[in-house]
């Protein structure tokens, strides 16, 4: 399969999910499932993460959401302050998009192909968007990106450790494996390292990068068994890992959230 045939892919896969994200960020977490737990605890540290970007970023100063979806987490930034916007290619999560947040500017484009002018913002977020790409639209969207943010403009992105911790490597490709027997179309994933991600930000001209792991990838194990089991292990973890933050050791390559920082 080639690029773009990937990139459609991608864009059907969040046409068909586009429903789910909308329950996941509007109902409120008690009623939600093991799957929606997982998604929503990882997500929660992840925005810790942006949180401390954003707290050294002026207010007003103008933020892209690539990938927007159902534009929750546009919001959410538009909140704290600052000048946002976003893009997103799916027409489903488009279309819930503006009808949740009528007031931002969302546009329908892709990662690679952002319809704004050179130097146009000082930061760039892109949630679980890249993970569904494969290597060469990552680096044309890392060269876009640096096209559109001002000098000193940072991105910040998400991606899906290889040696993520909840096996999902190993689940991904068995699916994928059994998905080619039954003849069905599985979404493609972007494994990656933190090794792997400096030396492409690198090359794609991008003066300084740092990678930072969040959520440790075996929470997702058991929250699979229920809320009550994964509840319990995340307070086991605070033991060891008050924040689940992993900067500078090997255990960021083991989390289930792989956060990529470049500054241009």
């Amino acid at each position: 399969m080639n690029s773009a045939d990937i990139t459609q892919l991608a864009i059907r896969r969040h046409d068909i999910d586009a429903s789910h994200f909308q329950h996941t960020y509007s109902e409120k977490e008690n009623i939600l499932g093991k799957r929606e737990l997982a998604f929503l605890r990882g997500r929660k540290l992840v925005l810790d993460e942006l949180a401390l970007v954003l707290n050294v970023l002026p207010k007003g100063s103008r933020v892209l959401d690539v990938g927007c979806g159902t534009a929750h987490l546009t919001n959410w930034i538009k909140e704290k302050g600052f000048d946002v916007c976003g893009i997103e290619p799916s027409a489903e999560m488009f279309n819930y998009a503006i009808q949740n947040f009528p007031e931002i500017e969302i546009k329908q484009a892709v990662s690679s192909k952002i319809p704004y002018e050179d130097d146009s913002f000082d930061l760039i977020v892109a949630f679980e968007v890249l993970r569904y790409l494969d290597k060469q639209e990552n680096i044309k969207s890392f060269t876009e990106f640096r096209r559109v943010l001002k000098p000193d403009g940072r991105f910040f992105v998400t991606q899906v450790n290889l040696f993520s911790t909840d096996l999902y490597f190993i689940f991904h490709n068995l699916k994928s494996v059994i998905c080619k027997i039954t003849h069905k179309t599985h979404h493609h994933c972007n494994f990656t390292t933190s090794d792997q991600q400096k030396k492409q930000i690198k090359k794609a001209g991008f003066s300084e990068v740092q990678t930072v792991g969040r959520f440790l990838g075996s929470s997702r194990i058991f929250y699979k068994f229920g809320r009550k089991p994964g509840n319990v292990y995340q307070s086991l973890i605070k033991n060891f890992s008050k924040n689940q933050r992993f900067k500078n050791s090997f255990r960021k390559n083991l989390t289930g959230h792989l956060i990529v920082i470049a500054t241009k």
